[in-house]
């Protein structure tokens, strides 16, 4: 029994399924700390790579891949010990759409481009970015939540399912090859679409200026401890969204909706209906104080005078 699990609701069903069940034997090892620090030395000669150009006023272009290279690579984890069942991986990564994916080496160094003070580290008329991702569909949202918490600055951000990249490859090497000043970097977790991306680069005559990274996986958790993490996601029990513990890190938690898809629907229209309402009211505010008088010198002597106005017109309209 794993430490930990009275911190979540757990539908004791589930559990025993997954028990019972088990799942597919992936091989899956927590990095050691050497692994971490080649990868680490990786990105950081990476970045000098690109200050390098940057200084000798050569423009710079990196397509990101997204689990495994911006964010961590818990998600494909997932999908593997899962046997690549796209359902039962869509119904997982459905309770986690409020939470923000874990980032991973590449973000801070590079992509998040932000130093004190929120100081840009590379000038962003020269230092662009784009992301090519195999998520697709209600997926795509962690991506964007995860660009929006962090202040990326993306140009595009090409959401393929499981289409070869290649011809996303080729669109923005398109886009870029008539700027000389132009070098293009591609960094992804897969081998396989690095060798993409060289062919695409060869054949658009942009080889000299192209440089394809294969991003070692690093991973922070055991496979032990990522079935446990999957089973507390998914076994996740009750109303409201609650907050699980990570296996691996007794300090970090997950953010879970237990209803999946529908329960996110309800949040975001909530929200949405909320902000709406907000707005509504600010502006009906703002005429009556133009035609009125401020709260105090006009005709309201009071918010709740004011207030009390406002509710009445709004209810003469509908009646």
């Amino acid at each position: 029994m794993h430490k930990n699990r009275i911190c979540c609701r757990y539908n004791q069903n589930t559990n025993q399924e997954y028990s019972i069940r088990g799942f597919r034997e992936a091989r899956v090892q927590k990095s050691t700390e050497e692994e971490i620090q080649n990868a680490n030395n990786l990105v950081l000669d990476t970045r000098k790579k690109i200050e390098e150009l940057l200084q000798n006023g050569k423009k710079v272009h990196i397509i990101w891949d997204f689990d495994g290279v911006l964010s961590n690579s818990r998600s494909d984890d997932v999908f593997t010990i899962l046997n690549q069942d796209i359902a039962k991986y869509f119904s997982y990564e459905e309770r986690l759409l409020l939470q923000i994916p874990e980032n991973s080496l590449w973000l801070l160094p590079i992509a998040h481009n932000r130093g004190g003070r929120g100081k840009l580290c590379f000038p962003p008329k020269r230092f662009t970015q784009d992301i090519v991702t195999a998520r697709s569909s209600v997926m795509a949202f962690r991506v964007h939540l995860f660009c929006l918490s962090w202040q990326l600055q993306m140009r595009w951000i090409l959401f393929i399912g499981h289409q070869p990249k290649n011809e996303s490859y080729r669109i923005i090497i398109r886009s870029l090859k008539d700027d000389p000043d132009y070098h293009v970097f591609c960094v992804d977790d897969s081998a396989k679409h690095i060798e993409a991306f060289k062919m695409i680069s060869a054949e658009e005559g942009m080889e000299s200026r192209t440089i394809g990274i294969v991003s070692p996986i690093i991973r922070t958790y055991t496979e032990e401890e990522l079935k446990e993490y999957y089973i507390r996601v998914i076994s996740a029990d009750g109303a409201d969204p609650i907050r699980i513990r990570d296996p691996s890190d007794d300090v970090n938690g997950f953010t879970v909706l237990p209803g999946g898809i529908s329960q996110f629907q309800e949040q975001i229209n909530a929200l949405v209906r909320k902000q709406s309402g907000r707005g509504h009211h600010f502006e009906l505010r703002k005429a009556f104080v133009k035609v009125f008088g401020e709260v105090g010198t006009g005709k309201f002597k009071t918010e709740e005078e004011l207030e009390n106005a406002m509710k009445e017109f709004i209810v003469g309209l509908w009646c």
